[in-house]
């Protein structure tokens, strides 16, 4: 420390901070049902950013034989650097510190996992002999540490246990039928019930069935429904909300949406390897309502976006040891309804229930339209599954159909980094 110190300190610098990330991690992964590859992997690095007269220069290395270099570098760049008008935040600890750390993750034992993979391989193919079975199991930890000119030295460690799973079916009429799932934690799981869950989304897809296009109830599990608030909450990010390339820009404090829509950004989630005591930038994490009771109430800033619009940061940074921050969201939870799946799916005569999608990913963030392919979905009769639609699609308004008419779930899953319930919209475009 008194030697980068020494080093910016000729340069009049009037702050700095200092990011070291180190990691590794076991990735295995099996291949058309068979073994493919296990990988121990290491990393680490460090990246500093040099503020010289309110311009910030950045540099990083993996290699500690060149961290002289690496700030050096950094204070000869801030010419270049972009007017950054903020001071990194002191940061003092008082009681334990939330880490999203499990000391299970020890128990990893890639014998073990070896066979808890060829066990769910080996009972799906069992099932459909002629399945190609892609399955990656993923154990890694690490350490986040953040040193600044404002007296903060912190860290936390972390940890990630992931696995998932996809089938691959070619039908003897050539359509090929894709299902996938999978969960993350903070520690190894068991994943016992994954084979029965693939095996019966099978089962429930071989069954083709048809309807006519027009306007129609469309149910969203989880998964798919996730995929959709990852999309709608995007325009929340400060980033874009500056520039201008958000729906919400100016409209903090209005209703835009349905009173039931209610969403946080939770960084402190317990159980979430997505969570974390503070961001990359030393800011202290807590939970942020974004949208309540379908009013937008704030958007995740990192500093320099905080600053540029003149209000406080709210612990959103996020970066890698080569990367310059910018705003992130943490863990996304919705909120759930108060009715169970169960009845929502039996009051359904006539529905589509979307599991994957095709082109979601591509929507006008801007206007909300857009246009997805329903790459895995089923048509419900009479409360009923009773067979998978193809060469289908869906074609609305995000915007629309959040601020319209919608039926929450009381249950929610946590998918990735959103918590989510079951999502009904009445009526969404149609096309079979």
């Amino acid at each position: 420390m008194d030697r980068i110190r020494e080093i910016i300190g000729r340069h009049d610098a009037q702050w700095f901070d200092i990011i070291e990330l180190q990691g590794e991690s076991i990735p295995i992964s099996f291949k058309n049902s068979r073994i493919h590859s296990i990988n121990s992997r290491e990393s680490r690095g460090y990246g500093i950013r040099v503020n010289v007269k309110g311009r910030t220069g950045f540099s990083y290395t993996n290699d500690i034989e060149g961290f002289d270099d690496m700030v050096t570098r950094a204070v000869s760049l801030a010419g270049y650097g972009e007017d950054e008008n903020f001071t990194p935040p002191e940061y003092s600890v008082s009681g334990p510190l939330f880490e999203p750390y499990s000391d299970s993750i020890v128990t990893f034992d890639i014998s073990k996992e070896m066979e808890k993979g060829h066990s769910v391989i080996n009972t799906i193919l069992k099932k459909f002999p002629a399945a190609s079975i892609d399955l990656d199991i993923s154990r890694s930890t690490g350490r986040m540490r953040l040193i600044n000119s404002s007296g903060a030295d912190i860290s936390y460690k972390n940890s990630y246990y992931t696995y998932s799973a996809s089938v691959t079916i070619i039908s003897d009429d050539s359509v090929k039928l894709d299902v996938w799932e999978g969960s993350s934690s903070l520690e190894p799981e068991s994943f016992d019930y994954l084979p029965d869950m693939l095996i019966k989304k099978i089962e429930s897809a071989r069954i083709i069935k048809k309807t006519g296009s027009g306007r129609i109830p469309l149910l969203l599990p989880p998964k798919a429904a996730a995929s959709m608030l990852g999309i709608l909450t995007g325009g929340l990010n400060g980033k874009s909300v500056f520039k201008g390339t958000s729906p919400f820009t100016g409209k903090l404090g209005e209703k835009f949406f349905n009173e039931a829509v209610t969403i946080h950004d939770s960084p402190l989630l317990p159980g979430s390897p997505y969570s974390y005591p503070f961001d990359d930038e030393g800011v202290k994490a807590y939970d942020k309502v974004l949208i309540e009771k379908g009013v937008i109430t704030q958007f995740v800033t990192d500093l320099k976006y905080a600053g540029k619009m003149g209000i406080p940061p709210t612990g959103n940074g996020s970066r890698g040891y080569a990367d310059l921050p910018s705003p992130s969201f943490s863990n996304r939870v919705m909120a759930g309804g108060d009715r169970p799946f169960a009845e929502m799916i039996k009051g359904i005569s006539l529905g589509i229930m979307a599991e994957q999608f095709i082109g979601l990913g591509q929507s006008n963030t801007l206007t909300g339209d857009f246009s997805a392919g329903l790459d895995l979905a089923y048509l419900i009769e009479n409360g009923e599954i009773t067979g998978r639609v193809k060469d289908s699609m869906i074609t609305d308004n995000l915007f629309r159909l959040f601020s319209g008419d919608l039926v929450l779930s009381s249950e929610r899953e946590r998918r990735g980094s959103v918590t989510v319930p079951w999502i009904l919209f009445p009526a969404v475009n149609y096309t079979g």
